[in-house]
């Protein structure tokens, strides 16, 4: 049986294949994951940024949205469904070149929904965004 960390690069790995959307998380490393927790790293790179050239607020919001269900999908028994409510708190800038770590940590798992936190910063540690996700989670 693949580990939680397996298991997770391997779908990741997946998505850097696709030619939609999801490959924005193309440059997105896993560090560790498992029992509800993920973290990562992730470079900031051209294609992320606004026209000011600063982390775009829509990838941040990704960055919630996707690490916060890879965390729910190391839960015991994994269920993925659609979202229901996403939070984004923007705090700081990062900019091309920095190094973001991504760390989020599942709050519940209920019978159909599953709440989970992010927090992005950069490499000085400075937060750069917080948000949360709640998931409607299929069975």
């Amino acid at each position: 049986m693949m580990s939680s960390l397996q298991s997770l690069r391997q779908i990741i790995s997946t998505f850097k294949s696709i030619p939609k959307f999801d490959r924005t998380m193309q440059h997105l490393k896993v560090i560790s994951a498992g029992n509800g927790k993920v973290h990562c790293e992730m470079p900031v790179h051209d294609e992320h940024v606004n026209l000011q050239g600063g982390l775009h607020g829509g990838m941040s919001a990704t960055l919630v949205d996707f690490v916060s269900t890879c965390a729910l999908g190391t839960c015991e028994n994994p269920r993925f469904g659609v979202s229901v409510d996403l939070n984004v708190s923007y705090t700081a800038a990062a900019a091309v070149g920095d190094t973001l770590t991504i760390t989020s940590e599942v709050l519940k798992v209920g019978k159909t929904l599953g709440f989970a936190t992010v927090d992005i910063k950069n490499q000085d540690g400075k937060l750069i965004a917080t948000g949360r996700h709640t998931k409607f989670l299929s069975h």
